[in-house]
């Protein structure tokens, strides 16, 4: 689907990806609009779609790609003189957008807060600096530093590594590269580290305790903050199952949302305190860990934009009938200004506390991971067909991309094969 002559502005997302599709429908869904999605290829996420205009960069080397958008911007906004507004689907892209503010800025409007705020926040050694001063909880850390061979002798394993800079990980190349690494003992994180030390990945390497716990104990929790750095908005989720392919491992494949109980109100708390102290606007995601030795999560990261799953808060907030909480009108009221958006928000924070499950699964095989507390919900949830998939959006029209949406499905079986439920 082109984008028509007479769409009053445009939404450009660098990524093709489920959170691309996701921002993308949520555009669509609330105005009706097609957005610009810029992979380097196309793909089936974000093919045929009523909500998705594919124009791929064929590279996403930093330089081909700040090109390719001022093109972009010379085509979509020539002569139309409509507003273009520029998003990042992972850290990568945000860190790219951000640090060339200078040359894409004049055509687009850039919803994200400077590259200097974005690493005082994101990059986890900075990250767990700030919750230290905040009091806030996290797992022990040591941070280490590629080629400095400098390792504690106290360290607790097995251990959890994972990069810092996750924007500088991509480009890291070694044999056995996750996105999150378990550590089993010394000479398996020796071996580790003397791979890093070869792959050209010059950010640090974050060391944390492993918490106790399969998938159903991770939490997460997406905010967003005014333009005076109050947080008005919040939805948490409580993971069922994480995704377990190497390329997508930790990322989610079922959510529950709403809020529980003390540890989730205190976590949701928590996260505004954080991004109160760091004067945020904009969209911000935490991840957590319910500690089950001490019932408190502990925070692990702050991802700053929206996560790849993050339709789970536009539909708890249609569930709330929060229309104005769908993350493009969020977007358009605040950066295009009210002759475009003009509902308005409540004072205060709001926190969603509807129930819902947000699966990219099929429900016969999200039933055989549903365990705890959280299980429990989900199977509720199941029985009362409380659910959504991001990609199942009723609006599409072409045969294709249903059967794309099937394929995805059916392939999930073939991903979770070698990974066993727990009981």
């Amino acid at each position: 689907m082109r984008v028509p002559d007479s769409q009053p502005f445009v939404p450009v997302i660098l990524g093709g990806d489920i959170g691309t599709y996701s921002l993308a429908r949520e555009f669509h869904e609330a105005y009706g609009a097609v957005s610009v999605a810029v992979p380097a290829g196309g793909n089936g996420v974000i093919e045929h779609s009523v909500a998705v205009d594919v124009r791929p960069a064929g590279t996403m080397e930093e330089d081909d790609v700040v090109a390719h958008l001022q093109e972009l911007a010379r085509e979509l906004g020539a002569g139309r003189a409509r507003p273009l507004l520029l998003f990042g689907s992972l850290d990568l892209h945000v860190t790219m957008i951000t640090r060339n503010r200078a040359e894409l800025e004049p055509a687009y409007t850039i919803p994200y807060v400077s590259l200097e705020m974005i690493e005082m926040a994101a990059l986890k050694e900075n990250f767990y600096e700030l919750c230290d001063e905040l009091g806030i909880p996290h797992p022990l850390t040591h941070v280490y530093t590629p080629g400095s061979r400098r390792i504690p002798e106290d360290l607790p394993f097995p251990l959890i590594g994972k990069p810092s800079d996750s924007s500088g990980w991509v480009a890291a190349k070694f044999a056995g590269k996750k996105k999150v690494h378990t550590i089993a003992d010394r000479a398996e994180l020796e071996d580790l580290l003397g791979r890093i030390d070869s792959s050209g990945y010059k950010g640090r390497f974050i060391l944390q305790e492993l918490i106790p716990g399969g998938d159903s104990n991770m939490r997460l929790a997406t905010f967003y903050a005014d333009a005076e750095g109050s947080a008005r908005y919040a939805a948490y989720g409580e993971v069922v199952v994480e995704e377990h392919a190497p390329i997508v491992l930790g990322n989610s494949a079922a959510i529950v949302t709403g809020v529980p109980d003390v540890a989730a109100e205190t976590f949701i708390e928590q996260g505004a305190t954080l991004l109160e102290r760091l004067g945020w606007r904009g969209f911000a995601m935490f991840d957590g860990k319910l500690d089950p030795r001490d019932g408190v999560v502990k925070f692990f990261e702050l991802n700053p934009r929206l996560g790849r799953n993050h339709y789970y808060l536009t539909a708890a907030a249609y569930a709330d009938d929060w229309a104005w909480a769908n993350p493009a009108r969020v977007y358009v009221r605040d950066y295009l200004g009210p002759a475009y958006e003009d509902s308005v928000p409540p004072e205060g924070l709001a926190v969603s506390d509807s129930e819902l499950l947000y699966t990219v699964l099929p429900k016969a095989l999200l039933r055989r991971y549903l365990v705890g507390a959280v299980g429990e919900r989900a199977a509720g949830l199941l029985a009362t067909r409380t659910t959504t998939n991001p990609l199942a959006y009723r609006a599409e029209r072409h045969p294709r991309r249903w059967f794309y949406v099937g394929a995805a499905l059916l392939n999930q079986f073939r991903k979770f094969k070698q990974y066993p439920p727990r009981r």
